[in-house]
């Protein structure tokens, strides 16, 4: 079963990513903020990482570059999940190591079709 991280600071949010994954038949493990994420990732191993970009504590591009120095991480896809779209974010996702922005508002399609993508 592939594990995907999802990080995010809006909990309903983070409710529906976590759902509709689930249903899917993926194993979510969620964090509510940065610096939780980046504790699970020094401890724990995932397939995809979902974040979102402007959280407290740690911002995402700062979690997808703790990513490469995480125990067994170093070539795990990200997916910046972020009302976001300007193109310093998008540059800045790139640079820190993201592989795919989904813009909010998405629909559970939009979702499933690029995790699918990434995970094969």
């Amino acid at each position: 079963m592939k594990r995907i991280l999802v990080v995010d600071d809006d909990p309903d949010i983070l409710n529906l990513e976590r759902r509709v994954l689930e249903r899917e038949g993926y194993e979510v493990v969620t964090a509510a903020e940065g610096l939780a994420a980046k504790q699970l990732l020094q401890t724990e191993a995932f397939d995809l990482v979902l974040l979102d970009i402007m959280m407290p504590g740690a911002d995402g591009f700062e979690v997808s570059r703790a990513l490469p120095r995480a125990k067994g991480q170093r070539h795990t896809p990200v997916v910046f999940v972020t009302a976001r779209d300007d193109p310093q974010a998008l540059r800045e996702g790139f640079r820190s190591g993201g592989t795919v922005f989904l813009t909010k508002p998405f629909t559970a399609g939009q979702l499933t079709r690029i995790v699918h993508s990434m995970l094969g």
